[in-house]
């Protein structure tokens, strides 16, 4: 009772319920993302490693090296001469030339033949006047040449001294070379420099520290990988908690 002799009147608002937060803040949501993101680089840098241990293992030959397909490369002019190697003209403090590996041209003729691989200005030199055909596409079943027209080279090509490797003769013949930085060309002729050139080539290449650059890539890989769902899990956990009560 009220000093006037009225009931108090019930308030008809109810009190509203408290909003509801989640725990899922801005933070812990840019956390997921780049969590996720490292895990994706993460997985593909694991995948990677394991394709190249996959090659290392059984892509290689009984000496190491990783070849292309042979094919029949036949010329009527003079010399065949690939594009222009391009292995850095400008060598760097930390990068050995050990890097590059081992690089080794197989042919097999019955003609005495001659496989060189110069600089490319050396060869220019040589070649620039010399009808050729540039070697462009090596992959297809049907290799694929830009002709040079020209005239007779001035001189068989083992009378030169530039290359930097070289091999001559009938049959099978391997050229070994232990990459240098620089721009380079490879030229497969006949010893005595006569026109028409008919060989079959491979290319191979060596590269030793491909099984430690595909070990390195699977530990960072599985690093990474296992740290994002690790940070994942711990966010996830975090924002699944219950908040105190105000």
């Amino acid at each position: 009772m009220t000093d006037g002799g009225e009931e108090p009147r019930a308030s008809n608002t109810t009190a509203s319920a408290p909003r509801s937060r989640s725990n899922w803040t801005a933070s812990r949501v840019i956390g997921i993302v780049f969590a996720s993101i490292g895990g994706l680089i993460g997985l593909a840098l694991l995948v990677g490693g394991i394709a190249v241990l996959v090659a290392f293992a059984f892509s290689r030959d009984d000496h190491g090296y990783f070849n292309s397909d042979r094919h029949r490369l036949e010329s009527a002019t003079y010399a065949i001469v690939t594009d222009d190697i391009d292995l850095g003209a400008d060598e760097v403090d930390w990068a050995p030339d050990k890097i590059l590996g081992n690089v080794r041209v197989r042919v097999d003729s019955a003609e005495s033949v001659f496989v060189g691989i110069g600089s490319d200005d050396d060869v220019d030199r040589y070649l620039g006047d010399v009808s050729y055909d540039e070697l462009i596409d090596f992959d297809g079943a049907n290799p694929d040449f830009e002709p040079h027209d020209g005239r007779a080279p001035s001189a068989p090509p083992g009378d030169q001294d530039f290359w930097v490797a070289r091999s001559e003769g009938s049959g099978d013949q391997a050229l070994t070379w232990d990459a240098e930085f620089g721009r380079w060309t490879a030229v497969v002729m006949n010893a005595d420099a006569a026109r028409g050139v008919d060989v079959e080539a491979d290319v191979g290449v060596k590269l030793d520290w491909a099984i430690w650059a595909g070990l390195g890539m699977v530990v960072v890989g599985l690093l990474m990988t296992v740290g994002a769902v690790i940070v994942i899990l711990l966010i996830g956990r975090r924002a699944s908690r219950p908040l105190p009560m105000a």
